[in-house]
């Protein structure tokens, strides 16, 4: 990306990747599709094409990412929100002006690409063929809400904290090849996966990985439940064990995909329609990182391969 967005910080220079948790070639894949709805101004009670300052699509589409990623309190976002064309950044002006057209570009999206689960390279050892996508739900914190109405959606009993939850599917690779919208907390991960089904069509050779949550869904491999009085034979355990190995790896990414300060530490605290939008752009963004580090690096993790699966 031609820009340079970053400004002097007592430490010295922060880079982009600092502010935003991106590399360059991700912002510049991001941008690229966001380029037309930061483009634009609000004239008259409609958006129009910006005719000139261009270069505030581009730093606009910056700080939305920055806010993400450094998710300063209310009060400091003018200090933390800053580009070197953009020395001020209050929070009103990132609600009025730079949240509606992040709006409409979570509308557009899509970096997510769900065909990427028949590479041929995805495979492992001990799923050499069909096994396609590994499957887990994680958590996305939030205040709980005084009005009842509301925190009905974010209480339950599995977590400690109220939440959304959201379902994502991973490659043996590590590439992040789906991600849902926002579910209630209560929401059981196989029900996610029904209600979500016709967004992540699959073969019907294709089996999956998953916990013990998708043990009534058809098509998964999931470990072997213990019950009351009775100990998992040998086989059992080595089965687990066996499963629990490249299952563990969409705990990993889950961690990839929250690695911005918004998700981690203090609960979000503002309206639900706007985590969805920071959420959402999170998720796909976190896809493209992954995707162009793999390009860059190397695969996070080694595939096995290539044949058809």
């Amino acid at each position: 990306m031609a820009v340079n967005y970053a400004v002097p910080r007592s430490g010295g220079r922060s880079t982009t990747e600092a502010q935003t948790g991106y590399c360059e070639e991700t912002l510049d894949e991001m941008y690229s599709g966001a380029e037309e709805h930061f483009s634009v101004c609000f004239v008259q009670g409609c958006w129009r094409q910006r005719t000139r300052d261009l270069w505030r699509s581009r730093h606009y589409f910056y700080v939305f990412l920055m806010y993400i990623h450094l998710y300063p309190a209310q009060d400091n976002c003018a200090d933390v929100l800053r580009t070197a064309l953009l020395p001020l950044v209050p929070y009103s002006m990132f609600m009025k002006v730079i949240m509606p057209m992040a709006r409409n570009w979570s509308i557009t999206i899509d970096h997510i690409r769900w065909n990427d689960r028949l590479n041929p390279m995805n495979h492992h050892p001990y799923f050499p063929i069909r096994t396609t996508v590994i499957w887990d739900s994680t958590c996305f914190r939030v205040q709980k809400p005084r009005d009842w109405t509301f925190g009905r959606n974010v209480v339950n009993g599995h977590y400690d904290f109220p939440c959304y939850l959201v379902m994502i599917g991973i490659t043996f690779t590590g590439q992040l090849v789906y991600a849902s919208g926002l579910c209630r907390s209560t929401s059981y991960d196989a029900q996610i996966f029904y209600d979500t089904r016709h967004h992540h069509p699959q073969h019907p050779w294709e089996m999956n990985l998953g916990d013990g949550h998708f043990a009534t869904c058809p098509g998964f491999f999931t470990p072997v439940q213990g019950t009351p009085g009775q100990v998992l034979t040998a086989l059992e355990t080595t089965w687990n064990e066996w499963l629990q190995l490249p299952r563990s790896r969409v705990e990993h990414i889950n961690t990839v995909v929250k690695n911005h300060r918004m998700f981690k530490g203090e609960p979000f605290r503002g309206w639900v329609r706007n985590l969805k939008v920071f959420v959402n752009i999170s998720l796909h963004g976190a896809a493209a990182e992954l995707r162009n580090r793999a390009i860059r690096d190397g695969d996070r993790y080694a595939g096995y391969g290539p044949w058809a699966h």
